[in-house]
């Protein structure tokens, strides 16, 4: 039975995401419905769940003891970045698939699945090592990923047939990439670390609605990982090699950079759990977004989020256990 209760939260999102596959199936939901869900959660319940739940569980200096919680998925992320570069010449992936191949190598979803994942898991208490984790990777992201991303553009129009003379590869560091960098879940964590240090009691009736709107973080994650899985059609998709080494890098390689670097900066083990947990989500679905903005191959990125998103409903669970049980 204990293997069971502490599974329990994992059970619950199975549960909706199989709610999500089958209200698709009968029509209720579709693709538009599954985008509208993804905006809502990450412009409007992400961010204030962010702040309602970290001023109820954290204190000025429980913030100040997170700062090996930046440092970890800094060290990490940027190791996989430049396996990445190693691995995409070595296993020769195609010039105009190498931004976006890299990109997804070192960026997971952690915010949209990542954040409610993680709190159905851990509990409310994980959320600001998962906020660090994704302040860390939206920074990288939005800077060396979107650069790769938009030198891919023209390799990829011309390959296409097709005029790319409108797509320009941009400054690593601009006032684009800082609009990017400060997405609204950024933006809610600031608040709630202001609020936080500034020691801000919100009225009850803020509280309060920031609380009812934040709950549904989780079921629309969920609902919407059901819908695509629906959507994605992935009987009629050939895994090739490069894919196949990035489901390796997102539910093996980065998982395994990320213990390596808990272990060599001794990261408390609810701190590295969480840390773990992140790192083996699917690929990032901003990277979709931006492969479409820099006229990238955004059909791959969008198969291999798709296709990693299927496989997390098996790799999840998996870490967990092993989490739980100290194997891992």
């Amino acid at each position: 039975m204990a293997i069971f209760e502490s599974l329990s939260g994992v059970f619950s999102c199975m549960l909706m995401i199989l709610l999500g596959y089958y209200l698709t199936q009968i029509k209720w939901f579709n693709k538009e419905i599954g985008q509208l869900f993804s905006k809502f959660a990450m412009t409007v319940t992400i961010p204030l769940y962010m702040i309602v739940s970290m001023m109820k569980s954290y204190k000025k200096e429980d913030l100040l003891q997170l700062g090996v919680a930046v440092i970890v998925p800094l060290c990490s992320m940027f190791t996989l970045w430049l396996i990445g570069i190693v691995v995409s010449k070595l296993f020769k992936v195609p010039d105009y698939r190498r931004g976006a191949f890299r990109a997804m190598f070192f960026v997971s979803n952690s915010a949209f699945i990542g954040f409610p994942v993680n709190i159905a898991l851990f509990g409310d208490k994980a959320l600001p090592i998962a906020v660090m984790y994704y302040l860390v990777q939206s920074l990288l992201f939005w800077t060396i990923g979107a650069y790769g991303l938009s030198i891919d553009g023209p390799k990829f129009a011309r390959l296409e047939g097709g005029d790319n003379a409108d797509v320009s590869v941009p400054k690593v560091l601009s006032l684009k990439t800082i609009k990017n960098i400060m997405s609204p879940p950024l933006i809610g964590a600031v608040v709630a670390i202001s609020l936080i240090l500034l020691s801000v009691k919100l009225p009850t009736f803020a509280t309060s609605t920031m609380t009812y709107l934040g709950s549904m973080t989780t079921p629309l994650a969920m609902l919407f990982i059901g819908i695509a899985i629906y959507i994605a059609n992935l009987r009629s998709v050939r895994i090739t090699l490069d894919m196949g080494i990035l489901i390796a890098a997102r539910f093996l390689i980065a998982p395994a950079v990320t213990v390596l670097a808990c272990y060599l900066f001794e990261v408390p083990s609810f701190m590295r759990n969480v840390l773990i947990i992140e790192s083996s989500m699917p690929v990032m679905t901003q990277v979709s977004i931006a492969a479409r903005a820099y006229k990238a191959d955004a059909n791959y990125v969008a198969v291999m989020t798709a296709l990693t998103t299927v496989l997390a409903l098996f790799t999840i669970p998996t870490y967990f256990i092993l989490l739980t049980f100290g194997i891992l």
